[in-house]
């Protein structure tokens, strides 16, 4: 997804969950961060590094260090209990957050509309957007979204530059 919004590829992609062992940062256009915390849903590794991993969210993601957060989500399953964690995080650190099902191109017309069930139900009263890096699915809106909380600062389509 970083890749994505920063119309680069910046950030190392693994076809193995849960790779990301650490907290990476990415300058974008010299006024964006982009934080990529490691996943512990999938990732498989011992309950200790999850809790490590766990610590560094808490310590790390907070209005201190953030503007806003997206929380990506695998759209063929949400309402993880990591993710619900980490949403029930987000809301009581109040940080401005989506949560983004990622991987919607993976999802048929039924599962697709199985997964927004689903995630309606894990995170109640939040705001959910499909996406998917595959098919550029969701980058416009969540574009939107961040270009709000900084106006005049636009994320550039490398396409047009």
């Amino acid at each position: 997804m970083i890749n994505l919004l920063a119309g680069t590829k910046i950030a190392k992609v693994s076809k193995t969950p849960g790779k990301t062992q650490t907290l990476n940062l990415f300058l974008i256009q010299d006024r964006w961060v982009f934080g990529d915390f490691p996943g512990y849903g999938f990732a498989k590794v011992p309950e200790a590094q999850k809790r490590q991993f766990e610590l560094l969210v808490k310590e790390f993601l907070n209005p201190v260090n953030f503007q806003f957060a997206i929380q990506i989500v695998d759209a063929r399953h949400p309402g993880m209990d990591s993710d619900i964690l980490l949403m029930e995080w987000l809301k009581a650190s109040r940080l401005p957050h989506l949560i983004v099902l990622n991987k919607s191109d993976k999802l048929n017309r039924k599962e697709r509309t199985a997964s927004e069930k689903q995630a309606c139900k894990s995170f109640p009263d939040e705001a959910v957007l499909f996406a998917s890096t595959l098919s550029g699915e969701g980058k416009r809106e969540i574009e939107k979204i961040l270009n709000q909380l900084m106006p005049g600062v636009r994320i550039k389509d490398p396409g047009t530059e």
